[in-house]
């Protein structure tokens, strides 16, 4: 994968801008990356109550959970990331945190599944212009030996994203049922579903002032936008060392899209636990896997690259896919709640780390201008495989292979540990060439 780093990507290189403009923009995208995780996948915490209202299956709920968000991020996300790699970064990020806000309001007070699902187009063409921008804004802020730590800070934004949705969303639940947001006009006389997708709605409009303050990065070494062709070509040297990255993401978001989308309603179906109890379990569990793979993951990394070079990168993703071989396989042995919260934990640990490792590991595999392109494509993928047939699938194995709602932890293992294994499989060529590199190589100066 080295002979494809371009001149910028040297280990020794300084960025362009200071370090602590570098960090500002840190801190800000990962506040814009929680905010929109929570957006995201606050629908996980209010299933039933939606299903009642609205009068749908589970099914139906699965849709909008998944597919509704999918299918336009999915579509809009290569476009997004060629805007992106074109045009001013932060500019991009701004009219999609506009976009995915307002369209979550939305949803709370759509009227029929149509509204509801017309709504998550919206938030998924919004949110879909985030993470590539935002990625590519940072790689260029910072010089390889940062760079793991830099996009494990900014990725910490969706851990925390995850962690607020189900556990803030848990606390708003219970104040709506205690009556306490009655006062609040318009908001007041809302169902606590509806008053909720509202609420979470607002913080998004409000970091917009704070974006304005993010200094847009030179591009180094850029060219100008790259034809599609040379993007291809790009992807495939190396015997498709990216595109199975890629790939393995996708693989990998099945998983995470099963287990996140149903826990919550899994603890409270078969272990009694309500939406507050639920949502702070699931949210500890993810919020300290997701340091830990953050920070430590990116930090290792850059560690790994400092002693070896850039090329030794990818030979932790060998070890993060492992874990979530592990966090799966547990998933189908838990007894109660707090042990398949444990299960998850471990998953996301794998999970996490290999988002961060892996990021890293595709910009720094690409000319600088194709960054976001290449960003936008994985989370195309992630978005089809993961978020489209993540929720879905576990309905449909719980009813056919596993007896109907008592189905559900083990239709969850069984759709999660089949994911781990095939991103195991798709990224174990390259990895055995990084292996060889890793003995072979003489250590980064």
């Amino acid at each position: 994968m080295g002979d494809e780093i371009v001149d910028d990507d040297r280990i020794n290189v300084a960025p362009r801008i200071s370090a602590a403009t570098g960090w500002y923009a840190v801190i800000v995208l990962c506040l814009a990356l929680l905010i929109s995780f929570t957006d995201r996948l606050i629908i996980n915490l209010v299933v039933d109550p939606i299903r009642a209202t609205l009068t749908l299956t589970d099914f139906e709920i699965s849709l909008l959970q998944g597919a509704g968000f999918a299918v336009i991020f999915a579509l809009a996300g290569v476009p997004c990331g060629r805007l992106a790699d074109a045009a001013n970064r932060r500019n991009v990020i701004m009219a999609g945190i506009t976009l995915w806000s307002a369209a979550t309001i939305a949803c709370g007070l759509a009227a029929d599944f149509w509204g509801f699902f017309g709504a998550r187009v919206a938030v998924g063409l919004g949110e879909a212009a985030l993470i590539p921008a935002a990625s590519s804004l940072i790689i260029d802020c910072f010089s390889p030996r940062r760079r793991g730590i830099a996009l494990g800070l900014f990725s910490l934004g969706a851990t925390f994203g995850t962690g607020t949705a189900l556990f803030l969303g848990g606390v708003v639940l219970a104040w709506s049922s205690a009556g306490m947001l009655e006062p609040i006009p318009l908001i007041g006389p809302l169902a606590p579903w509806r008053q909720l997708f509202v609420l979470v709605g607002v913080p998004g409009l409000l970091l917009l002032p704070l974006l304005l303050f993010v200094r847009e990065p030179q591009r180094r070494h850029s060219s100008g936008l790259l034809p599609l062709a040379a993007v291809l070509r790009q992807l495939i040297v190396d015997n498709g060392a990216v595109l199975r990255v890629c790939l393995v993401k996708g693989a990998l978001g099945i998983g995470d899209y099963a287990l996140i989308s149903w826990l919550p309603t899994l603890l409270q179906r078969s272990y009694g636990m309500t939406p507050l109890d639920a949502g702070g379990l699931v949210a500890l569990s993810i919020t300290t896997s997701g340091v830990v793979a953050s920070l430590a993951g990116g930090a290792f990394s850059d560690l790994v690259v400092r002693r070896w070079g850039v090329p030794s990168r990818i030979v932790l993703l060998l070890g993060c896919y492992m874990l979530t071989i592990v966090g799966a396989s547990s998933t189908f042995f838990a007894a109660t709640g707090q042990q398949a919260a444990l299960a998850f934990a471990v998953w996301a640990l794998g999970s996490i780390s290999g988002y961060v490792i892996g990021h890293v590991v595709m910009q720094e595999s690409v000319p600088n201008e194709m960054r976001a392109t290449t960003i936008a494509l994985s989370l195309t993928i992630t978005a089809l495989l993961g978020i489209g047939f993540g929720p879905s699938l576990v309905p449909l194995v719980a009813e056919h292979a596993f007896d109907g709602k008592g189905g559900l932890q083990p239709a969850m293992a069984t759709v999660s540990l089949g994911a781990a294994l095939l991103a195991f499989v798709v990224i174990w060529p390259p990895i055995r060439k990084g292996l060889a590199a890793l003995r072979n190589g003489r250590p980064a100066p």
